[in-house]
C-alpha cells in the first residue's frame, strides 16, 4: 500500500498497532511490516497462518477490522488487501 501524503507517519502507527494484534492472535505464526529499498513509500504487510480458518477468525476480529478500516482511509485509492492458501 503507499499512505496518502502526509499520512504516512498515522499509516505506519496504525500498522503497527494492527501487526501487534494479528501477532497476539490463535494461529497466527509470524508477522511483517516490509519497505521496499526504493523511495516509491509503500509499506507491505505479510502475516502467516498456521491454517486458513485461523487467519479468517483473525481477518474477523472487530478490533482487526476497525483497525484495518481506519487504514484504508490514509492509503492512496486502488488499495486491496489479499489473501493467499498453499496449495
Amino acid at each position: 500500500m503507499k499512505p496518502r501524503r502526509g499520512e504516512e507517519a498515522r499509516c505506519e502507527e496504525l500498522l503497527r498497532k494492527l501487526d501487534a494484534a494479528v501477532s497476539t492472535h490463535p494461529g497466527c505464526q509470524v508477522t511483517y511490516l516490509m519497505r521496499p529499498h526504493d523511495d516509491s513509500g509503500e509499506i507491505a504487510r505479510l502475516a502467516i497462518y498456521e491454517s486458513e480458518s485461523a487467519a479468517e477468525a483473525a481477518a474477523n476480529d472487530t478490533h482487526i477490522m476497525a483497525l484495518r478500516s481506519e487504514i484504508h482511509l490514509l492509503v492512496e485509492p486502488g488499495h486491496i488487501e489479499r489473501a493467499f492458501f498453499t496449495i
